[in-house]
């Protein structure tokens, strides 16, 4: 999970691993992890989830969690524009550095209708031009989180 700082990476992880949401923000310092089983079918896949920090002074390590990445889900934040704005330099360093990984693009929030500022097709449009899956999402009502994970372990799945 990549992407600008307070943007809900940690709230998307929480919400699809526990199931619970919280208001309270504590930027991630580094990196974390979580693990969760997701059932396709009668397959198993474990997810193994890195929670990359958004905040600037972490940016050189971004390169080392990017390696060997099967998957990357980049996250922007509907209300604020500069978290889409700047979302094609974390392609571009997820491209440069997975070897090979398939990308999702994530606009979170979306329960902040009235404070939304990045419409829908600005991410459909975005992912066309890409060929890569675009999800909407809330971390806070849970809208479409499972989902998204839910199509990274079968694409996951697909290339195995």
């Amino acid at each position: 999970m990549a992407g600008e700082g307070g943007v809900g990476k940690t709230s998307l992880i929480i919400r699809f691993c526990q199931n619970r949401f919280t208001e309270e923000y504590k930027p991630t310092l580094g990196a974390d992890f979580a693990v969760k089983k997701v059932k396709i079918g009668d397959m198993e896949v474990t997810l193994q989830i890195w929670d990359l920090s958004g905040q600037e002074r972490f940016e050189i390590m971004r390169k080392y969690y990017f390696k060997g990445a099967s998957a990357g889900v980049l996250v922007f934040d509907v209300t604020r524009p500069e978290t889409f704005l700047l979302i094609n330099r974390w392609i571009e360093a997820f491209y440069k550095h997975s070897g090979g990984g398939f990308l999702v693009l994530v606009g979170n929030k979306i329960d902040l209708e009235d404070k939304r500022l990045v419409p829908p097709q600005a991410g459909e449009m975005i992912t066309k031009w890409l060929n890569i899956p675009y999800f909407e999402t809330s971390a806070k009502t849970g809208e479409n989180v499972f989902d998204v994970f839910t199509f990274v372990a079968e694409k996951l799945l697909e290339k195995t």
